[in-house]
């Protein structure tokens, strides 16, 4: 039986806002990294992938997911996207949101290793995304 994951339908000038969010997210992770702010970054970084995964399923599919279930957005990625690199890109999305929790609402401070490694995940899936909504003008 396949799991209905809950969506709110977005346009695509949506998506674009979506975008312009990542961006703004991880300009202020690798501000946060250069000033040794780690909890900051990693924060930061994961917010940056959501937002770009928002982005690439408005401008592929006119939704997003609204599920709690943070990896319900990488299933929503994998079913809409049809570009090059998806499988790749979803990887990266999943290994932001599996340590989202911990990032947020545990009481351990993350170091410069947790830092760094979750800030390559969310560079490399914005760069995948952001010319595929790039290109929707």
């Amino acid at each position: 039986m396949t799991e209905k994951i809950p969506t709110a339908s977005v346009s695509i000038e949506t998506g674009k806002n979506f975008l312009i969010k990542a961006r703004e997210f991880l300009e202020t992770m690798e501000n946060s990294l250069a000033n040794r702010k780690w909890n900051a970054a990693a924060l930061n970084a994961i917010h940056a992938g959501i937002s770009a995964c928002d982005a690439v399923t408005s401008v592929f599919g006119g939704i997003r997911s609204k599920s709690q279930k943070h990896e319900d957005a990488v299933k929503v990625l994998k079913q809409i996207s049809t570009a090059p690199g998806t499988k790749e890109a979803a990887d990266h999305l999943h290994q932001l949101l599996r340590l989202k929790h911990n990032v947020e609402y545990e009481g351990r401070l993350f170091v410069q290793t947790d830092a760094v490694t979750l800030a390559k995940h969310a560079r490399r899936f914005v760069e995948w995304a952001a010319p595929l909504v790039d290109l929707q003008r």
